[in-house]
């Protein structure tokens, strides 16, 4: 499928498109709301990079009356998905229009945050060292303990995009920038999420 961010309606045929192409997505959002339902805080400030129409975010929200959410996403229209999807968490929720290739959006967040996620997303942003890129910049902006995970596709040998690592690449880039207890949380399908900590 063709994507168009650039329209709502293209958008909102992209965001409805997602669970049947991809039915594992449920179990790796659940996955992620768990892993963040069990960081130690009690109010965490979580950021989700590359929120699209903002359906995780709303899944966290609801889960976690505690916690303040913040997405960054480069299109506008998937931005006014999220607003008009996480009307009744207004007051715990912040929305950013950046570009996660460019370093502006850094100075958008209200740091420490206690975790960084991302769901079948930054593989997108371009090759491995943009990959690596976020993994650096994110640490810095955890606070000690704080949870970083990608869950996104795993590497094909029959899919040429340099976006799509391994799971071994993920854990060696992520120990390599310090992160600790680095682990392959979950495997589900083409999924698989890279989990460390700050």
């Amino acid at each position: 499928m063709a994507r168009d961010f650039h329209s709502r309606e293209g958008v909102e045929e992209w965001l409805d498109s997602l669970d049947e192409r991809w039915p594992q997505r449920g179990a790796v959002s659940q996955h992620i709301v768990e892993e963040i339902s069990q960081l130690p805080f009690a109010q965490p400030t979580v950021l989700e990079l590359c929120c699209g129409g903002g359906r995780l975010g709303e899944k966290l929200l609801r889960a976690l009356p505690a916690l303040h959410y913040s997405g960054i996403d480069f299109s506008e229209p998937l931005l006014d998905c999220a607003r008009k999807t996480l009307v009744p968490y207004a007051q715990r929720t912040t929305l950013i229009q950046a570009d996660l290739n460019e370093d502006t959006w850094l100075k958008q967040i209200d740091t420490p945050v206690h975790a960084i996620f991302s769901m079948q997303s930054l593989h997108d942003l371009g090759d491995e060292a943009q990959v690596e890129r976020i993994y650096a910049k994110s640490l810095a902006l955890l606070k000690p303990g704080g949870l970083l995970l990608n869950a996104d596709f795993q590497h094909d040998p029959n899919d040429p995009r340099p976006g799509r690592l391994s799971t071994e690449r993920h854990v060696q880039l992520l120990k390599k920038h310090g992160y600790q207890r680095v682990d392959i949380s979950l495997v589900a399908g083409r999924f698989a999420s890279s989990i460390g900590f700050a």
